[in-house]
């Protein structure tokens, strides 16, 4: 589960826990650092690791499955599911579009419109060019 290790739950976010376990799975997913095929840990390992609630864990998996990342195997298990089985648009993504729909995400939770999300990115690069 070294995959994971890093992972840190930002409780000031206003981002609800589940949503956060559910966004950092499926970053890494589609990331590459989770491979077809590759198990899960357990819902409750996972609870356990992040000392957070089954619960909260549970509703994270079930809407990856829902969404096509995973699947659970009764008895068996919880795996990466196959690329074609997480969708065109999904398994196209890359690394840098994942980062920045991530980047999207939490300037909407903290208020942004997609303006102000336009804006501060514009700005950032022309303070990158002054800088070069």
């Amino acid at each position: 589960m070294s995959r994971l290790e890093s992972f840190q739950l930002d409780y000031s976010s206003g981002l609800p826990v589940w949503i956060q376990v559910k966004n950092r799975l499926a970053y890494l997913i589609g990331a590459g650092e989770y491979h077809a095929g590759d198990r899960l840990p357990t819902v409750r390992a996972l609870a356990v690791d992040l000392d957070i609630s089954y619960n909260t864990v549970n509703r994270a998996y079930m809407d990856l499955e829902r969404e096509g990342y995973i699947s659970t195997r009764k008895g068996r298990g919880t795996f990466v599911a196959e690329r074609h089985s997480v969708g065109a648009a999904m398994a196209s993504d890359t690394t840098v579009e994942l980062l920045a729909d991530d980047l999207i995400r939490t300037c909407s939770n903290v208020g942004m419109s997609d303006d102000d999300v336009l804006g501060l990115v514009q700005a950032r690069l022309a303070h990158k060019r002054m800088r070069s």
